[in-house]
């Protein structure tokens, strides 16, 4: 093990330390990889340097789209665009969630943006690992303001009971590789009043009472997603993992939920390759399910 290494390491590691996420990304790793001593000094020097730079964002803003997906989309077929191309609006009026729900977002008060992705780099099979990735830099941003965020499988931000946040994912395929994956996201950021029928919205600002610049946080943000997808491209995946499983929603204890056979109390247990999140019954009895197979039951008073 090089002994430069070992140094910049240590440096890059105290400059991050204040970013919960990031830092246990980069502890874990050269902590594993110094104590084996199977970190190559151009696999060192490579991490260094990733994790080291700033990450160029051509963000292309709109005052009105119907869905920042469907324009970055649409943008896509004419143009050709550089990863990290960001398409963003202050007023989406037709924003959707997983399985077509829709995304309630008051004009000039949130940010609701897409961004592109060309990660030729994962098999359609670890699609799942893009989620994990931009759902904790998102966190990694907002635990910066309280601890009490999480990610609520598969892909919601939580904060105690309440929803901040979603992402929803549209990956192309080519042959065995996703040739791009566009990633919406909405955030509840300066909104305090909410008038649709969600049943447990919240933003930044009723949070800490505080208003957002954003622009700024808009940039953040896109750091911190940055800094999460480059431990995808360094093979970083089980460090991920673990901080994605760590950090759900209900991680630990036992909770309702409801399948189609009806109501039932359970734990996580574990979330597997494809992204399916399997529950353990109080009577141990062990569940897998894939998307909106399954309900998180959320009581109001809970909020």
């Amino acid at each position: 093990m090089n002994v430069i290494f070992t140094f910049e390491a240590a440096n890059l590691l105290e400059k991050h330390k204040h970013t919960t996420f990031l830092y246990s990304v980069l502890l874990t790793t050269f902590a594993s990889r110094i104590r084996n001593h199977c970190l190559s000094d151009k696999l060192a020097q490579s991490f260094i340097k990733t994790m080291s730079k700033e990450t160029f964002f051509n963000i292309l803003p709109f005052e009105r789209l119907a869905s920042t997906n469907n324009k970055l989309k649409s943008l896509k077929l004419t143009d050709s665009l550089d990863e990290f191309t960001v398409v963003l609006t202050d007023d989406q009026t037709a924003g959707k969630g997983q399985a077509g729900n829709s995304w309630e977002s008051e004009p000039n008060k949130n940010l609701t943006f897409s961004l592109l992705l060309n990660p030729t780099y994962i098999e359609i099979q670890d699609q799942f690992i893009i989620s994990k990735a931009v759902a904790l830099g998102i966190l990694q941003f907002l635990k910066y303001y309280s601890p009490d965020f999480s990610i609520k499988w598969p892909n919601d931000i939580y904060y105690k009971n309440n929803k901040i946040g979603g992402i929803l994912i549209e990956n192309s395929i080519c042959q065995n590789l996703i040739s791009d994956s566009i990633i919406g996201i909405g955030l509840n950021i300066n909104q305090t009043d909410f008038m649709s029928n969600a049943p447990n919205p919240i933003s930044l600002k009723n949070i800490t009472g505080n208003e957002f610049d954003l622009e700024t946080t808009l940039h953040k943000i896109l750091e911190s997603i940055a800094n999460c997808i480059n431990q995808i491209k360094l093979g970083n995946i089980e460090s991920l993992n673990e901080l994605y499983l760590k950090n759900l929603y209900r991680k630990d204890g036992s909770y309702l939920y409801k399948d189609k056979e009806g109501a039932f109390y359970a734990s996580i247990n574990a979330i597997n390759q494809y992204g399916h999140l399997e529950l353990k019954t109080t009577e141990d009895e062990k569940k897998c399910y894939a998307f909106k197979e399954v309900e998180f039951v959320i009581n109001k008073e809970d909020n």
